[in-house]
């Protein structure tokens, strides 16, 4: 995994989402709903992603699966670039 990349997902996260916790202690693979991110806070996520990234997902790309952690949020990111 890009560090990077991970890093720069974690403090846009933490920016957009307004949540009270510091970009580092977000662990790559722990659920995203354990920070009390939820499914609105996630569809503007998505939007920021695209943004930030310049990427864009389809419908489809849009899993549970995806948006279940900071590791699976890069992934996705990458194979989109």
């Amino acid at each position: 995994m890009t560090e990077n990349l991970a890093s720069q997902l974690k403090e846009l996260i933490v920016e957009r989402l307004f949540l009270d916790i510091n970009p580092e202690d977000i662990e790559d693979e722990v659920e995203l709903s354990e920070y009390g991110v939820d499914s609105f806070l996630l569809l503007e996520l998505i939007v920021a992603m695209e943004e930030m990234f310049e990427v864009k997902f389809e419908p489809s790309d849009i899993t549970a699966e995806v948006l279940k952690s900071v590791q699976s949020l890069v992934e996705l990111i990458r194979s989109k670039q």
